[in-house]
């Protein structure tokens, strides 16, 4: 059976055809690297990394591609803010999505560039903008021109007189359009910059992505993936560069669906993130130390990933009994290895009719929510079953789990319930790091100190750098 995917640009179900045989280009949207991650920051990883997986199942090579965004307005403002610079706010907050990452068992993923390694080829991108009529200097930068551009909001289904500027700042008050967006910023002075035709300054948000997915996949790709809301501007201003400078660029783009809480949308307007209890309930650290890894990861899975997903307490620890019931059945093969031939080897008739209807579900757009379910159906049938008829069962569905990145060896201990200690001890030291770093940016350098001598006197040493803060134990 052919993969059939949904493509947000035509708005229908299309069979994968990839434009080389036997290998796929993904790239999809990563974080902007300046505070605490959140839910929002790991759904698309997980999503997509669950699609890489059965991709390779099936027989292809992905190059997965999760950028980061490591230069931005929000940073900038952050270590204004702080007095932190900003080197070290990015590294920071880089290494701890990269530790929840690999927590959540988020291992195909083959690239992760960072913005500020392709100044170049984003200088080069604008320069080529601009010498095709279809970006303009103003005031404070480089903007493109979106009257310029055919068809503009095919992607998102809006016209650009219901459009706002796309930049992350206040406009410039000389656009020729509301909607024109910053290709390259100049900087103010203390900003960090680089030098370019135009000034100094720095890249606009759309075109690092347009640039580092070019620079690594080629100018065409299979498909290029992020959450629903970034179909506009972000994804929209992506496209209308990118087919300005003759890209052919994603072929398939593909869209998860946002967070909801009790049935309702939550965003950072929600007046409901003004209580910290309840917009503590967003943040990954919190929902990895409460529910564990493994928890939150079939818990974003076991829906579909274009829909909504709600993170309303009683939703996950359903979500956390059920994933424990199907742990309890495979019992001590949990912690064992192997499986990678689920899907050739010979199974017992109820095995291989929950294999058929588990493939059946990933061909069909992805249908994680239906794949589990086919596994939960599978572990009815092993639980009647006797012998090596159920002995069969139980390690298929093990084994059609770890298809999914569910079920791996290093989970049993967490749902066990003896905790992720090495992430919780990550997920510590970092808060401390923080702690520490805010008091030398109010120059309280005695409560600075005393964190430091601490934690020395625990055997944990602290190196700064222009990178930032990082540990070891003696």
């Amino acid at each position: 059976m052919a993969i059939r995917i949904y493509n947000t640009m035509t708005r229908s179900l299309e069979e994968l055809r990839p434009l080389h045989a036997g290998r796929i280009g993904m790239y999809v949207c990563g974080p902007t690297v300046y505070d605490d991650c959140h839910i929002g920051h790991l759904m698309g990883p997980v999503l997509f990394d669950a699609i890489a997986r059965w991709l390779r199942a099936r027989g292809y090579q992905v190059r997965f591609v999760n950028n980061i965004t490591d230069i931005d307005d929000k940073i900038i403002d952050r270590a204004n803010r702080t007095g932190e610079d900003w080197r070290a706010i990015t590294t920071r907050y880089t290494r701890q999505y990269f530790a929840f990452l690999e927590r959540l068992h988020v291992d195909t993923i083959t690239d992760h560039p960072r913005c500020t390694e392709y100044i170049a080829p984003m200088i080069a991108f604008t320069a080529e903008l601009i010498e095709k009529g279809r970006a303009y200097v103003a005031s404070d930068g480089v903007y493109y021109e979106v009257g310029r551009q055919p068809h503009y909001g095919k992607l998102s289904g809006r016209r650009p007189e219901e459009m706002l500027a796309g930049a992350r700042v206040e406009a410039a008050p000389d656009l020729r359009h509301p909607a024109d967006f910053a290709l390259w910023k100049l900087a103010k002075p203390g900003e960090p910059s680089w030098d370019s035709p135009w000034g100094k300054g720095r890249p606009g948000w759309h075109l690092e992505c347009s640039v580092m997915s070019s620079q690594i996949l080629g100018t065409e790709f299979d498909i290029h993936g992020g959450g629903d809301d970034l179909k506009f501007p972000h994804h929209e201003n992506e496209v209308a560069q990118s087919e300005a400078c003759g890209h052919r660029y994603a072929h398939v783009w593909m869209h998860h669906g946002l967070v909801q809480y009790g049935g309702r949308k939550v965003a950072k307007s929600d007046p409901r993130m003004r209580n910290p209890a309840f917009a503590q309930q967003f943040q990954a650290r919190w929902l990895l130390d409460t529910y564990g890894a493994p928890a939150l990861r079939f818990f974003l899975l076991r829906g579909h990933y274009r829909r909504p997903i709600d993170f309303e307490p009683g939703n996950l620890e359903a979500a956390r009994k059920g994933l424990l019931r199907l742990a309890d059945l495979i019992g001590d093969a949990l912690a064992a290895p192997g499986g990678d031939d689920v899907l050739t080897r010979e199974l017992p008739e109820p095995a291989a009719r929950a294999r058929e209807a588990f493939a059946a579900a990933m061909d069909d757009d992805f249908n994680t929510g239906e794949a589990i379910a086919a596994l939960f159906t599978l572990a009815a049938d092993a639980r009647k079953a006797e012998g090596e008829a159920k002995a069969a069962c139980t390690l298929a569905l093990r084994d059609l789990g770890r298809v999914l990145g569910m079920f791996q060896p290093e989970d049993a201990r967490e749902l066990r319930g003896g905790g992720d200690a090495s992430g919780l001890v990550d997920g510590l030291m970092q808060l401390v790091i923080e702690l520490r770093q805010d008091a030398r940016a109010r120059k309280d350098y005695a409560s600075a100190d005393k964190i430091r001598d601490a934690l020395g006197r625990l055997g944990i040493v602290l190196e700064d750098g222009k990178g930032g803060t990082t540990w070891e134990r003696k």
